[in-house]
């Protein structure tokens, strides 16, 4: 019974519960009544739960709720919350009423304006995300629908190669034109339902995506190159297949990685950087000429790139831009040593954490020239850009940090930072910040 709930039957159940208190005055009915509405809200909520470890054990695939569920269960917590609170200093019925119809209301109208409510926060939070749906059947349909609700900014348009359909638009060209095209047209994510196409086909056009930070997604499982690869994820109630696992990718889990990361890089910066850089500028001038930070353009996400701050620990020099530090380089001064040793020269890029270039933790920032290098040479390396890059990260307090000696160091990185990004979670940011701390005092073989 519980997968047919819905938001009007539980705020009607609980209204009407509520409502009750002002016919039946005595206490004893009071006491039946809020043990009433407690229960049937606890069976609400347990049924709900129920529903999403079915779906999560039939589908072994993590979860997304999805919006209505997520609403279902917020409403039926906060009945709940109300009445233990109620109970909690004996409120009167009016006052119990009055919550539970404003809390009812609020559910409801949220639910009712969700679609523009949830197309204000990707226009907010995902400004740089623009998706098109390829390929007609009702499932693209279905889907392209949903998405076309939360704004012309975030939804493209829908295509398919015949354009017999009124719906859709004509396609761009052959298969392989598509990450052109969405280059063009600032594309990120491709929702795919085209079973004409061969799996090799479909696989140079995901292998190419990849390397232009764009995304490919197949609304139909047998369009896939390679199914084993791929995750299950369900937009809408449809299955979607997705190369990766991205929990940074839901509007929620960005929300608190941004909390964390505004909270956190705005107490380094009144607390700690309001200090250390008249400090550390005083130092660095007594010993060379030349500015006290060192700016550097460098890959940022979607391989946009962005001005890195750092504490300048070399004498001024023309080919920082594309030569990295190395052991005993000569470039570096005794000030310069210690700040790196220390990782202290890091510390102004709390500043780009702070104006949202960087986070605290994510994939270190690379020279563009790296960016451009490697991204021949190592698969799935601009994988690693689909997240912020992070003062510290994954790889590297797991040893994979400073100089890049060979080929294969660059491949651990990448398999590290990608791992970090399917798995991510608020707890394994601050293990890594910690990680981080601990490396930093025992000293590190690789800080130089």
């Amino acid at each position: 019974m519980f997968r047919y709930l819905s938001i009007y039957k539980i705020a009607f159940v609980n209204l009407l519960a509520a409502g009750m208190l002002f016919i039946w005055r005595t206490d004893a009915y009071h006491v039946f009544l809020k043990i009433f509405i407690c229960l049937i809200n606890a069976a609400f909520l347990a049924g709900s739960f129920h529903n999403i470890s079915r779906f999560v054990k039939r589908n072994d695939a993590r979860l997304f709720i999805g919006r209505k569920r997520t609403l279902i269960v917020t409403m039926s917590f906060g009945f709940l919350a109300i009445m233990i609170f109620s109970a909690w200093n004996n409120s009167g019925s009016r006052l119990m009423f009055m919550c539970v119809a404003a809390w009812s209301l609020l559910v409801i109208v949220i639910h009712i304006f969700e679609d523009s409510i949830s197309a204000f926060l990707h226009k907010l939070f995902k400004p740089g995300r623009r998706i098109a749906v390829v390929g007609y059947n009702d499932s693209s349909l279905k889907l392209a629908e949903k998405f076309k609700r939360r704004g012309k900014d975030f939804f493209y348009g829908h295509f398919d190669f015949e354009k017999e359909p009124e719906t859709v638009t004509a396609a761009p060209g052959a298969l392989k034109s598509y990450v052109q095209f969405a280059k063009q047209n600032n594309i990120t994510d491709f929702y795919f339902s085209l079973p004409m196409f061969d799996n090799e086909e479909v696989a140079i056009l995901v292998e190419e995506a990849e390397k232009h930070c764009i995304r490919v997604n197949f609304i139909a499982p047998e369009t896939s190159p390679d199914a084993g690869m791929y995750r299950v994820h369900y937009i809408g109630g449809l299955p979607v297949l997705k190369r990766y696992n991205e929990p940074l990718r839901r509007l929620h889990n960005q929300l608190i990685k941004r909390t964390f990361d505004v909270v956190l890089s705005g107490f380094v910066i009144v607390f700690i950087l309001s200090w250390l850089v008249p400090l550390v500028s005083l130092l660095v001038k007594m010993e060379s000429k030349g500015a006290v930070f060192f700016k550097q353009h460098r890959s940022g996400r979607g391989n946009n790139s962005f001005v890195c701050l750092k504490f300048r620990s070399m004498q001024e020099n023309s080919v920082s831009d594309i030569q990295q530090a190395t052991k005993d380089d000569s470039r570096i001064t005794k000030v310069g040593a210690f700040l790196r040793k220390t990782s202290l020269d890091e510390f102004p890029q709390f500043i780009n954490v702070f104006r949202g270039d960087m986070s605290i933790v994510g994939p270190r920032p690379h020279m563009l020239r790296h960016t451009e290098e490697y991204n021949e040479r190592v698969n799935h390396y601009m994988v690693r850009l689909y997240l912020k890059p992070g003062l510290t990260g994954w790889a590297q307090v797991n040893g994979y940090r400073g100089e890049i000696k060979n080929i294969e160091l660059m491949k651990k990185r990448v398999e590290h930072d990608i791992w970090y990004m399917e798995n991510w979670s608020l707890f394994l940011d601050i293990k890594i910040m910690y990680l981080t701390l601990v490396n930093i005092l025992r000293g590190e073989e690789n800080a130089y």
